[in-house]
Formats: C-alpha cells, sequence, structure tokens
C-alpha cells in the first residue's frame, strides 16, 4: 500500500485481500471501479488497466466489497483503491500482511526446516568447544566456523519463524473476526516453531545458562592485574575496567561457556596494547589469571543461587520485532542468552498474546526478573493460590503491560 498525502492509503486490494478472507467490520465498504460490457469479469480500480486494453468496451460500476466482489477485483498493481489511512483500514491491511508468511501445510514446513545432518555435525563440535584445539588446522578451523555459523542461522531463524507468530497473534488481537480463518495456518506455523525450537537447544548447555545468570551477582571487579599490567602505567586500572566489562558482557550474554569469554576480554587487552612490546607477555599472562578466576567465581556463584533451591515458573512477554526508524528492516531487543533461554526452558506458551512460561533453576529466575531485562517477566508461582495450577493456566491469566516497556 501507498500513501497518498491526501489522508487516504492506495492499496492493491486484488492482492492484500485474498479471496475467502473475513471482511468483518469492511463487509458493505462501497467502492468504484470499471468493468467490460459484460458486468461478470474482473473489476478494475482504474480505467487504463493493462487488462482492459483488449475489451470492447469499459464503463465505471459502483460495487460493495463483500465475498463475491472480493473475488472478482483485478490483481494488476495499477489497479489501486483508495481506502482511510486511518481507523482499522491499515490495521487491517496490517494484519493481512502478517499473515502472508504463515505457512499452511506439512509439506512447506518441512521445506523450512535446516538439514538434520548438518545441525547433527555441527551440535556434536560445538559440544567439544567453540574452536579446534589444534590452532594449526585450517580444516578442522572451517569445519568449526560453520558449526557456529549453523547454529546462529538456526537460531536467527527460529526466531524470525517465533517472530512472524507472534505478529500474528497481535494481529487477531486487532481483528479478531479473521480468527476462524487464521487459526489452520498459526496451528501449522507455532507446529514449525516448535520443530525449531527443538533443534535450537540442542546447542545450548543448561549449566552454561545458570552459570551466565550468575555472573550479574559478581562483584565488580574481583581480583587485580597486579603488576602484569604494568604496561599500561597509571592507565592500568582503565584497561582493567575495559577488560572485565569486556569479558562480563560476553558471559552474561553469549549463552556460551563462561570461558569462552576470555576471548571477547582478550581482544579488548589487545586493542588497548596496540604496538607495544615490552611487558605485553606479562599482560597477555595475567589477563588468562583474570578470566579463569572470573569464571571460577561465576560457576561458584551459579551453584550458591540454585544448587538445592527450588526451581521457578516464569512467565515472560516475548517482544515483537520493532520495525527500525530508519527504514523497513526489524530488530529485536533480546540477547542470545534470553533467547536460549526461552528456548531451552518453555513449558507453555501463549503464540495469540506472544508469551510462554519457563520452568528455570532459581538463579536464572532472578536474572528474568531484573529490572534490565528485555522482556516484561512476573513469577508465575508468586500466589499462595497458584502452586497447584498447570503452566498453561498460569500463563493465561497473567496480563502483561501490553505494549508497555518493562520497568
Amino acid at each position: 500500500m501507498t500513501a497518498t498525502g491526501t489522508g487516504t492509503l492506495s492499496v492493491v486490494l486484488g492482492r492484500c485481500i485474498e479471496p475467502g478472507t473475513p471482511l468483518g467490520p469492511f463487509t458493505g465498504t462501497p467502492l468504484r471501479g470499471f468493468t467490460t460490457a459484460s458486468e461478470t469479469g474482473l473489476i478494475h480500480a482504474v480505467e487504463d488497466c493493462p487488462r482492459l486494453r483488449k475489451a470492447s468496451s469499459v464503463h465505471a460500476v459502483d460495487f460493495t466489497l463483500d465475498v463475491s466482489s472480493l473475488a472478482r477485483l483485478c490483481t494488476n498493481w495499477s489497479c489501486r483503491w483508495p481506502v482511510p489511512d486511518h481507523g482499522l483500514w491499515p490495521v487491517f491491511l496490517d494484519a493481512l500482511n502478517s499473515f502472508s508468511g504463515l505457512r499452511i501445510d506439512d509439506e512447506d514446513v518441512q521445506e523450512q526446516l535446516p538439514d538434520e545432518a548438518e545441525v547433527d555435525e555441527a551440535v556434536r563440535l560445538l559440544s567439544q568447544g567453540e574452536y579446534p584445539d589444534d590452532e594449526d588446522d585450517t580444516d578442522a578451523w572451517e569445519r568449526y566456523r560453520q558449526a557456529r555459523e549453523c547454529r546462529d542461522e538456526l537460531l536467527a531463524d527460529w526466531q524470525g519463524t517465533q517472530d512472524r507468530l507472534i505478529t500474528a497473534g497481535e494481529a487477531l488481537t486487532a481483528c479478531p473476526w479473521l480468527h476462524p480463518w487464521a487459526e489452520a495456518r498459526v496451528i501449522a506455523h507455532a507446529k514449525l516453531v516448535e520443530q525449531k525450537r527443538q533443534m535450537v537447544i540442542r546447542f545450548y548447555s543448561p549449566r552454561a545458562l545458570a552459570e551466565a545468570a550468575a555472573v550479574a551477582s559478581l562483584a565488580d571487579l574481583e581480583g587485580t592485574a597486579g603488576i602484569g599490567f604494568g604496561i599500561f602505567g597509571r592507565d592500568a586500572p582503565v584497561v582493567l575496567r575495559r577488560v572485565w566489562q569486556a569479558w562480563r558482557a560476553h558471559a552474561r550474554w553469549g549463552a556460551t561457556s563462561v570461558t569462552m569469554a576470555a576471548l571477547s576480554a582478550g581482544q579488548e587487552l589487545h586493542e588497548n596494547l596496540g604496538r607495544r612490546r615490552k611487558g605485553r607477555e606479562e599482560a597477555e599472562e595475567a589477563l588468562g589469571q583474570l578470566t579463569s578466576d572470573w569464571a571460577d567465581q561465576a560457576r561458584l556463584a551459579a551453584a550458591e543461587q540454585s544448587a538445592g533451591r527450588p526451581w521457578r515458573l516464569i512467565g515472560v512477554q516475548i517482544p515483537s520485532p520493532h520495525r527500525s526508524p530508519h527504514g523497513g528492516s526489524t530488530y529485536n531487543s533480546l540477547t542470545v542468552w534470553e533467547l536460549a533461554v526461552v528456548a531451552v526452558y518453555q513449558v507453555a506458551v501463549d503464540w495469540y498474546r506472544g508469551t510462554a512460561a519457563l520452568w528455570v533453576p532459581h538463579g536464572i529466575g532472578e536474572q528474568l526478573l531484573a529490572p534490565e531485562g528485555s522482556m516484561e517477566s512476573v513469577d508465575l508461582l508468586e500466589g499462595p493460590e497458584d502452586w497447584a495450577a498447570p503452566a498453561s493456566a498460569l500463563l493465561a491469566a497473567w496480563e502483561p503491560r501490553r505494549g508497555e516497556s518493562p520497568e
């Protein structure tokens, strides 16, 4: 659809609204078009539509939008009808657009799933670490690169599939008359989301996710660099803080083992070292000891947070994708850790509201409920009367602050 600048949208209704779509409150909308003398063929928005060039005669016709006339609307791009750019029309058209990407049959669903053999090999490799042990084995490095790419692409693909379902659910809330018509599509797409989720969770270790959640509880800058950062002179405390922040961000949000955060810390150190040579080896050794200590502290904190403590049932509202103000692309606010937690610990989901119930270790629950989280979250077992209810029932009873950012 195209905005005209006159309070209307110019819309190819024959393409935007497929035949058989329930029109709800738009049934009976008066429109004017053009047709041939027989008045039984297509209805066109403009008299000079290319599909009317061979017609012996063309005349205007007033009609109302209904199931019968909808099936006759011309789909040529030149056939654009003016509709209001306010009220329900834009909402309706956006809703139909959100459903256009939903698959509706098993064959289409299977075509969207990644190759299982490729996923199996990627899972096998990454279960041993993010990188090969032999730094000189170029073939192994390439295999690991492909494995990481497989994991990252699958996570993004699952998130995109999930986002389309959430957007469609929001559309049904805005246009409830579409519900019976769209239900089969939603069910098929939900099946696809679940199949991809089952593949995604194979890549993520629950222990690593719990350790990542514990990083937030670590005291700021546990340990010192000692004389190892002497190469930086009076700037040593500043560099140490930068290194710590790089390690902390990777460890919290990367969703891999906290030991892998040493890579980000090392990159930050090397950027600060620049071309310095004297004292470089000492700084690298000091960093290795620091990151090892930080990882040990994260593991200990994770055990203290969750070992022997009851798990928690956390409800989260998964943010719907937002349009970038600088273009038509979408962006999401969730970190890899948050996405992995939603995938791994999901026990119930309501796609019509974009909410999920997560059965998580105590420490992960604390992190999900923290104010800085990207998802609105709630402890579904907080009420004393809730302890015996199914997760799906507790999730359905929760009313998130739709459209508001979590505090």
